[in-house]
C-alpha cells in the first residue's frame, strides 16, 4: 500500500488514528491525513520519529511566521529576475511541474548580491514559494494533489558551480526541505546533465533521504532521448519545445520565456560584495621575504575538481598553479605567475581536473622587507562511485 488517503493498510490506518490522537495538542484544521501521511512515509510509519518530526515542522513554521513569510520577507530584486524558476503546467497525474534552468544560473552574481543575513532567508522564500504552488495547484484542480515534478536543466553547469558558498546555502536548503517539507517532491529530473555532474551531486547526496534519491531520474546531455523520457511523465502540451514538448511563446521562442525565469548574468549593480568564505577554516602559514610556498594535492580519482581560496593581510602575492604527473616533472601550466592584491580581496576559483596527478599551486613573496601570512583552503572534491554510475544508468 502506498500510504496515502484512500490507499492504506490496516496496520498503517490504525497508526494514523494513533498519530493524530498523540499530536491533538498542536493540530489545526488544516491538517488533513493527507499532511499527517506525509510525515508518516517519511518515517516508514515510525510513530515516534513520525511525531518528532511533524512536532519540530509546527514549532519551526509558527517560529518564522511561515503561513505570511512570502508576503512578508519579498525576494530581493537580483534574485527575484535572476533565479531560474517557472511553470508550463502540470504532469500526467496532474502534479505541479516546476522548471529550473540552474545550469544558467550565476552562482556568484547570485550570491554577491545577497547580504549575509538575507541568504537563509532567500532560501526559506524559494522553497516556501514551491510549496504554495503545490497547495494551489490543488485548489484549482479541485482535489488534493500532494507533489510537486521539478525539472532541473543542468545546461551550462561547470566547475563554478562548486564554489564553496553556494554549494553551502544549496545544501542548507536541501536540509530544510527534507526536515519541514517531507514527501513534497514526486519526481526529480536532472537534464543535459554534463561530465562534472557526478561530482557535483556527490557533494549534495549526502544531505538527501533515501527516499528523495530515489525520486531522481538523470537524463545525461550525451543521451538522445532524454526529452522522450520525459514525455512519459508530462504531455508535450504542458512542456515547452526545448524540453521536448510542444509549447513556445508567441515568437515561437521553445524555451517560453514569457512563463520561465531562465538565469542569466547579475549585474555587478546588485552585488554588496560581502567576505563568502569561512575565517575558521583557513589554513595560515607565513611566507618570508623573497621566499615562496608550493602546494602540492594529488588527484586520483576521475572527474574531481579542485577549489581553492586563499589571501594575505599584509600585502600582494604572486599566484601561479600547474599540473604534473607524479612520476616526472612534466609540467602543464594551467594559471601563470600573476600578482593578486588579495589583502584587499580572496582570489578563489576550481580548476576541473582532467588529468590524475599533482596539482601545484605556487605562491611567491616578493617583498624584499616583510613576511606575508598566507591564508588559504585548497580542497580536492571527488565524486563518489554511486553518483558516476547513476549517471550512466539513468540514459
Amino acid at each position: 500500500m502506498s500510504g496515502r488517503v484512500g490507499d492504506l493498510s490496516a496496520d498503517q490506518a490504525a497508526k494514523l488514528k494513533q498519530f493524530r490522537e498523540s499530536l491533538k495538542d498542536v493540530l489545526k484544521e488544516k491538517h488533513t491525513d493527507h499532511y499527517l501521511l506525509r510525515f508518516l512515509r517519511a518515517r516508514n510509519f515510525n510513530l515516534k520519529k513520525s511525531e518528532d518530526m511533524i512536532r519540530k515542522t509546527i514549532e519551526w513554521r509558527v517560529k518564522n511566521n511561515m503561513s505570511t513569510f512570502t508576503k512578508d520577507c519579498a525576494l530581493p530584486e537580483a534574485v527575484d529576475k535572476f533565479w531560474p524558476r517557472g511553470s508550463t503546467g502540470v504532469d500526467k497525474d496532474g502534479n505541479h511541474v516546476e522548471i529550473y534552468a540552474i545550469g544558467q544560473l550565476d552562482v556568484r552574481g547570485f550570491m554577491y548580491s545577497l547580504k549575509a543575513s538575507e541568504r537563509e532567508k532567500v532560501g526559506l522564500h524559494l522553497l516556501e514559494l514551491m510549496y504554495d504552488k503545490a497547495k494551489e495547484n490543488s485548489k484549482k484542480q479541485g482535489r488534493y494533489i500532494e507533489g510537486l515534478t521539478l525539472i532541473l536543466d543542468m545546461e551550462g553547469l561547470g566547475p563554478h558551480f562548486l564554489w564553496k558558498p553556494f554549494i553551502n546555502l544549496w545544501n542548507d536548503m536541501m536540509v530544510i526541505m527534507e526536515q519541514y517539507y517531507p514527501e513534497t517532491l514526486k519526481k526529480v529530473f536532472i537534464t543535459r546533465a554534463p561530465g562534472i555532474f557526478p561530482l557535483i551531486y556527490s557533494i549534495v547526496k549526502p544531505f538527501l533521504d533515501d527516499g528523495t534519491k530515489k525520486k531522481v531520474k538523470i537524463l545525461k546531455a550525451s543521451s538522445s532521448s532524454w526529452q522522450k523520457s520525459l514525455l512519459k511523465y508530462i504531455d508535450a502540451d504542458q512542456l515547452p519545445k526545448y524540453w521536448g514538448g510542444s509549447l513556445t511563446d508567441p515568437d515561437g521562442n521553445p524555451k517560453c520565456p514569457s512563463k520561465l525565469i531562465l538565469g542569466g548574468k547579475v549585474p555587478e549593480s546588485y552585488y554588496m560584495k560581502d567576505q563568502l568564505f569561512e575565517e575558521e577554516a583557513l589554513t595560515k602559514v607565513v611566507i618570508k621575504s623573497g621566499a615562496s610556498k608550493m602546494l602540492k594535492y594529488e588527484v586520483r580519482v576521475p572527474e574531481s575538481a579542485v577549489r581553492y581560496v586563499f589571501k594575505t593581510e599584509e600585502g600582494d602575492l604572486k599566484f601561479s598553479m600547474y599540473w604534473r604527473s607524479k612520476a616526472k616533472d612534466d609540467r602543464v601550466w594551467l594559471s601563470k605567475e600573476k600578482s593578486y592584491d588579495c589583502h584587499i580581496s580572496p582570489v578563489d576559483g576550481v580548476v576541473e581536473a582532467k588529468e590524475l596527478g599533482l596539482y601545484v599551486f605556487c605562491f611567491e613573496n616578493t617583498s624584499k622587507l616583510k613576511n606575508k601570512t598566507l591564508s588559504y583552503q585548497i580542497e580536492v572534491m571527488e565524486p563518489d562511485e554511486e553518483s558516476i554510475e547513476k549517471t550512466d544508468e539513468n540514459e
